[in-house]
């Protein structure tokens, strides 16, 4: 027996020898990962990752035993090396930024590391622990290579069992999961279904998660339960208590945020199915109400801040006054969440600004810089006759903003175009000097939406490595915080300054009670750890939800009394909420988040299909739901909200690979290029 396993060992040896140990790297690196970014790991992921390591790893042993020794021993070292590198990036990506490094982000690196090389240099050597153990495989590989890889190839014909041997794995796992369909987020709806990188990584490894990421970004995000023409979906005539005509035509009724969208023209005519999918799904929902603030702040300017890092917790009534008074007087929202998304600023600020949710894997807001964007405020208060101005006190085409916000229909200024900043190269730069530059270029219009994007609140936060920080230390050095805490408090006071000095300049120019000003963050300040968040609060912090709770600044100097409201939302329903203020024309049926003044049922979504509603909370790293009033949760209705939460993620990714409002008004898109910016900005609503 032992003769012929001998033999039997020395003829698979090429290839079985280089793919054991892949799988041993592969397995080690996942489940070292799992404890770094998780603390803890579940018996799903461990079986799971172990088994959709095992393809990989044969593929990779067949790679280095085809060749010739010599090869097979430098592609060894080259491909540990890769995959300690991807998986080590992973794991620092995901502790400072609490979400997963993408292929789709790579192809923009080279931007990303000249603009923050020195902090991905200096999180590395604060990571150093998880870097040395992801350094370990490579070093082995080089140790052991001549080892690894036999002096002579494999025989004739092995290569092709071995790649039906990873494939029939591969299928085996798949169908595995198939079979794992119990609780409502199951891991067979993780694996289908769901665009969810953290949970996905949680369950079946990060090489895993990566092979799903790439799936999503060529093939679309698949939606849960389509209405059907016909369903028991409430029509617009419905909420008004009147029947007045099928909501799918071309009939705009009075009192819903609805356009006259021919939807069954549109249905009878449409040949893609996918796209077929969304005109019903989209004709079938039910539209906001109008209410008793729709137009309340109507003919007056809109001042809008997206302010970097921005938490609750950073406002004092005496160290920030002037950000205290504004979060207490105005519209007090006092259930408003900021959830963290996949391209951290930039994808925060796509969901502010479009109502939208990003699509998992990719640059929503710059592939969104080609899209007809119909409902972005800079594009409606454009049409209005105002002057619409965008401003960013960092580089002009950081994230390619360059290219998306003249798209959302505003005049774009930021350092090194337009914004005369002397910031010298210190960072973050100063929102206080940004502001002190641009008041002055709109303050004499007679009408003006201005949109800001601030940076002064940037990670990371150490006396060193952040000039606002520096400036600010006197004011904060005796708090009983840790100086990384501090250090966050004070470089938020540079927004204050910037708060304070535009309000005096829109007083002295006696603009101020005509001007709304609306300020929320583009995530919680995730460069503070846990830990060092729990000092805020002054107890640990539920990473889940309570992590993400922030203020809604939405106020007018008008307003006599604060008008409270304690309703759930978030970051997605600003921008419906601020178009029913204003009175513009808009589709709410067409946006993802929903106007929070409004008597529709709150949803607020995170990242990880988690969320909170009007009936409870779900956990979907747990698959717990919680009603609040305590009594135990029926499996339909949660399995309703997984469904809707599901079709908004999906739907919102149609809308941005398929340039689906475009689609919608029927235009022609070669024939706007041909007439330039001008012919994509000043569109009509429809056609």
């Amino acid at each position: 027996m032992s003769v012929r396993l001998s033999r039997l060992w020395e003829r698979w040896r090429p290839l079985a020898a280089p793919s054991l140990f892949f799988f041993a790297v592969i397995y080690y690196e996942e489940i070292s990962l799992k404890l770094f970014c998780f603390g803890s790991l579940t018996i799903p992921g461990v079986l799971f990752t172990l088994l959709f390591s095992l393809p990989c790893a044969l593929l990779l042993g067949l790679l280095c035993g085809s060749v010739s020794p010599r090869r097979g021993r430098a592609l060894l070292v080259l491909c540990t090396l890769i995959l300690s590198l991807w998986l080590g990036a992973q794991t620092v990506y995901y502790r400072l930024f609490k979400t997963f490094l993408t292929i789709f982000s790579l192809t923009k690196m080279a931007m990303v590391a000249g603009a923050f090389g020195d902090m991905a240099v200096g999180e590395v050597l604060v990571n150093w622990f998880p870097v040395v153990v992801m350094a370990i495989p490579p070093v082995l590989s080089f140790w052991l290579r001549e080892r690894i890889i036999s002096p002579r190839p494999h025989s004739k014909g092995l290569g092709f069992r071995w790649a039906m041997l990873a494939a029939l794995i591969q299928l085996l796992s798949m169908g595995l999961v198939m079979l794992c369909g119990g609780g409502v987020m199951s891991l067979r709806y993780i694996y289908f279904q769901t665009a969810t990188p953290e949970l996905e990584t949680q369950y079946f490894g990060a090489l895993t998660q990566t092979q799903l990421e790439l799936r999503r970004v060529l093939f679309g995000i698949d939606p849960d339960q389509e209405l059907e023409p016909g369903s028991d979906a409430p029509s617009p005539d419905d909420s008004q208590g009147e029947d007045d005509g099928d909501s799918t035509t071309a009939f705009a009724p009075e009192g819903v945020h609805t356009l006259p969208i021919d939807f069954d023209t549109i249905i009878a005519q449409e040949t893609d199915e996918g796209l077929l999918r969304a005109h019903q799904w989209f004709s079938q929902r039910t539209p906001t109400p109008e209410n008793q603030w729709t137009g309340y702040f109507e003919g007056k300017n809109l001042i809008w801040i997206v302010a970097e890092g921005f938490s609750t917790l950073a406002m004092d009534p005496q160290r920030t006054p002037t950000l205290w008074r504004l979060s207490h007087q105005g519209f007090v929202f006092e259930n408003f969440y900021t959830p963290l998304w996949g391209v951290s600023t930039s994808d925060g600020e796509y969901v502010t600004t479009t109502g939208l949710i990003p699509k998992s894997g990719v640059w929503s807001y710059s592939l969104s810089s080609e899209n007809y964007m119909p409902f972005a405020l800079g594009n409606q208060f454009r049409k209005e006759g105002y002057r619409t101005m965008a401003f960013h006190d960092y580089l002009y085409d950081y994230y390619d903003r360059n290219l998306s916000h003249p798209n959302m229909g505003y005049e774009y200024y930021a350092i090194g175009q337009g914004l005369n900043m002397d910031w010298g190269g210190q960072f973050p730069p100063s929102d206080l000097e940004m502001m002190e530059e641009i008041v002055p270029m709109f303050i004499d219009e007679d009408q003006f939406m201005v949109y800001c994007l601030t940076v002064s609140g940037h990670l990371n936060y150490t006396l060193e490595e952040n000039a606002m920080a520096a400036r600010h230390w006197d004011k904060v050095k005796d708090l009983p915080y840790s100086d990384t805490v501090k250090c966050y408090l004070a470089s938020q006071m540079e927004l204050e300054l910037a708060m304070e000095r535009l309000l005096n300049q829109l007083e002295a120019a006696g603009k101020l009670e005509d001007t709304v000003i609306v300020l929320s963050a583009d995530h919680y300040p995730y460069g503070l750890t846990d830990e060092e968040y729990s000092e805020l609060l002054g107890h640990p912090v539920d990473p889940v939800f309570e992590i993400y709770e922030n203020t809604l600044i939405l106020w007018n100097s008008e307003m006599e009394e604060p008008v409270y409201v304690d309703k759930y939302c978030s970051s997605l329903d600003v921008m419906p909420t601020l178009s029913n203020l204003f009175g513009l024309e808009y589709d709410s049926r067409l946006i993802m988040g929903t106007d929070i003044l409004s008597e529709q049922e709150p949803l607020v979504i995170f990242a990880n299909y988690s969320f909170i509603s009007g009936q409870g909370y779900y956990d979907s790293t747990t698959d717990v739901f919680t009603r609040w009033d305590g009594k135990p949760p029926e499996t339909e209705e949660v399995s309703s909200l997984i469904a809707e939460v599901q079709n908004r993620v999906a739907y919102s990714a149609t809308i941005l690979d398929t340039d689906y409002y475009r689609i919608l008004f029927h235009y022609d898109y070669y024939q706007l290029m041909e007439k330039g910016p001008a012919g994509l900005l000043n569109l009509p609503l429809n056609s």
